[in-house]
């Protein structure tokens, strides 16, 4: 085998000579469209105050919101209501610091809509102490259409109370925390 190093190429390979012919590129796609990224919507809102015998059927009044990014949400302190102004998947926490009257008692807290039509999810505890209190926590997720009010409500069967922000266990007095997970439910 004979090798022209100044013309780069071999004298007995069955390949053309150097350089070979151009060849046709073909076509590349096209890189795709970036999705503009958008934040889920999130609220939290807290009550600060103490609630003094809140009334069985009566919705925890949330006293600020703390956090809010987007505006599928919205918090309205008259109706005590988180509204969903997007259609979506919406995941729901809340956490209520239960005090005892002297009288060991159930407590227990719905998330519903504002018309009371719907429970989303319920949360309680059984015999809260007679001193002391209690941290009754919950959770739901669900698709929300736009338009719909959801609450916080006492559904114990009597009156709690809820002690002051800075109170032990815990140092806040409620709170719920409310974000989009989703646009369109999943079917499996």
């Amino acid at each position: 085998m004979l090798i022209d190093a100044s013309l780069g190429r071999a004298g007995c390979c069955p390949y053309p000579p150097y350089p070979f012919p151009p060849q046709p590129v073909p076509p590349q796609p096209a890189p795709p469209v970036p999705v503009p990224l958008t934040e889920p919507d999130t609220l939290c809102v807290q009550l600060a105050t103490a609630q003094t015998a809140l009334a069985n059927g009566a919705a925890v009044p949330m006293t600020g919101t703390l956090r809010q990014t987007g505006n599928g949400l919205s918090y309205d302190a008259a109706s005590r209501a988180v509204t969903v102004t997007e259609a979506g998947v919406y995941a729901f926490a809340w956490q209520i610091l239960v005090q005892s009257d002297g009288a060991a008692a159930d407590a227990v807290i719905a998330l519903q809509s504002l018309d009371g039509q719907t429970v989303l999810g319920y949360s309680g505890a059984i015999d809260v102490p007679e001193t002391g209190s209690t941290l009754v926590s919950g959770s739901a997720v669900a698709y929300l259409p736009a338009g719909t009010a959801w609450v916080l409500v006492n559904v114990s069967g009597a009156a709690i109370n809820i002690p002051v922000t800075g109170t032990a266990p815990a140092v806040f007095a409620a709170s719920m925390t409310v974000s989009e997970v989703g646009s369109t439910p999943q079917l499996r």
